[in-house]
């Protein structure tokens, strides 16, 4: 091929690159310049001026959990200095729904870098949250360190019925300790052994065998989209299934 178009070939994909990643999210929405303040856990941070912002899009690990202090210690490095912030509105909880811009899309940056799971994604920005994430997984980044079982469960999500069926192609496997939850925060810890298969309704119910119950007064699984996580007893994530991205 012709250096010059070899040169300009590599010119085009650079830009291209450097479009998507500064444009994909673009909201219109203003930004507005403040001061970090302190921060409460990954995704929720206070500003000098009294204001909570809970990050967009994602949903980072407690504070005081084992998977939390990697995605606590990345946004405490921003504490008392100067951002860029996107409000889109208010949650429950009277917080600010928030982009932050350190100028970097942070809330994109904890996902890439698997310090935190999608959650309630914005429709504009689904396939480039959903795919930072898969990436972040498959790379074993963060929180996303793999089990020894991670290829011994296959999955399917009933919604509907709100049921999860889990089956296990390795010998049998005891999963005491092991954690199942949603994008949201919602668990359910196990205390059984796998065999071939569970079945995990979401609702109240008496446990028979392989037959479990979430004792969920609400429903787990959304309707449009959602994502399961398996972790064992370690805190490696064993499986991962999603819907709807």
């Amino acid at each position: 091929m012709n250096k010059k178009i070899s040169l300009l070939l590599a010119l085009i994909i650079t830009l291209s690159v450097y479009f998507f990643f500064s444009f994909s999210h673009n909201s219109n929405l203003p930004r507005e310049k403040v001061i970090m303040g302190r921060v409460i856990d990954g995704d929720t941070l206070v500003l000098n001026d009294g204001r909570t912002l809970r990050l967009l899009n994602i949903n980072a690990p407690e504070k005081n959990t084992p998977l939390s202090k990697q995605s606590l210690a990345l946004v405490k490095l921003l504490e008392n200095q100067s951002i860029e912030i996107e409000i889109t509105g208010k949650d429950n909880y009277n917080r600010y729904l928030s982009r932050v811009y350190t100028p970097e899309y942070l809330n994109l940056k904890l996902i890439s870098l698997g310090l935190a799971s999608k959650f309630l994604v914005q429709d504009n920005e689904l396939n480039l949250f959903a795919n930072a994430e898969k990436q972040a997984i498959e790379q074993s980044k963060g929180i996303w360190n793999k089990s020894i079982y991670y290829n011994c469960f296959s999955s399917s999500i009933d919604k509907k019925n709100e049921k999860v069926i889990i089956k296990n192609n390795c010998q049998a496997i005891n999963l005491s300790g092991w954690l199942l939850k949603d994008e949201s925060r919602k668990e359910y810890a196990f205390s059984t052994i796998i065999t071939d298969e569970i079945i995990l309704y979401s609702g109240v119910g008496a446990d028979n065998n392989n037959i479990l119950h979430w004792n969920q007064k609400t429903n787990v699984w959304n309707d449009d989209r959602d994502s399961l996580y398996l972790f064992d007893n370690n805190n490696n994530l064993a499986h991962y299934h999603t819907y709807g991205y």
